[in-house]
């Protein structure tokens, strides 16, 4: 699946998601900083700006519940054709319909 997203748009709403369960949660930059590990100066920069090493994103998001959702969303996307002609040809799963017949009075 294509996105229009831009790769400033993942780390702006990356940012922004990490801040939001932060605040959700209530706790400081500082108690996430402490309980993850990771330098208050890192996490404010992660919070503002959405850059950080892979490492410390993978620190916050498991201190912050967040993983499961993370790892989630890079599940297998769903099937699309190949092309357009794959879209349009008939579904090897296609089947004729059929409809009841009538009943036939004796007259």
């Amino acid at each position: 699946m294509m996105s229009l997203k831009t790769e400033q748009d993942v780390l702006a709403e990356t940012a922004r998601a990490i801040r939001d369960r932060r605040i959700q949660l209530n706790w400081t930059q500082a108690d996430v900083s402490r309980r993850s590990a990771v330098p208050l100066g890192t996490l404010r920069r992660l919070e503002q700006s959405g850059h950080a090493p892979f490492l410390t994103v993978a620190k916050v998001l498991t201190t912050l519940g967040m993983t499961d959702r993370f790892l989630d969303s890079l599940g297998k996307p769903p099937e699309t054709a190949a092309s357009m002609n794959a879209f349009l040809a008939p579904s090897a799963d296609f089947t004729k319909r059929r409809r009841a017949r009538r009943a036939r009075f004796a007259a």
